[in-house]
């Protein structure tokens, strides 16, 4: 993943894809190919680390019983766009951004 520092702030932004949730270095496919298994009562998958496999597995159970609810599924969660690995609490959720927080060209007006 591409990262940059900002100059002004110190912030580092990534450009991550599509096809990756935020904080997460795996695809969404492979981490829901994962909790797939494991609740389907099958092994860890062998090209993720069984740790790794671990903690998004750990994140799901925290996320599925956030609301005080039974076990959501994973689709319950998917529709609710709940990162469904993630332990955060606070940043739990993949709200779509309605217009671009940055403008692609700064410029300033001149004195």
């Amino acid at each position: 993943m591409k990262r940059w520092r900002c100059v002004e702030c110190g912030a580092v932004h990534t450009c991550r894809p599509a096809t990756h949730w935020r904080r997460f270095l795996a695809p969404i496919a492979i981490i829901l190919a994962s909790l797939a298994a494991k609740l389907g009562g099958r092994p860890w998958l062998r090209d993720e680390s069984r740790q790794r496999q671990q903690y998004w597995h750990q994140g799901y159970l925290i996320q599925s019983r956030f609301d005080g609810l039974p076990a959501a599924s994973i689709d319950e969660l998917l529709d609710r766009l709940v990162i469904v690995t993630t332990h955060s609490t606070a940043g739990r959720t993949t709200l779509p951004i309605p217009d671009t927080p940055h403008r692609r060209l700064a410029a300033t007006a001149p004195p």
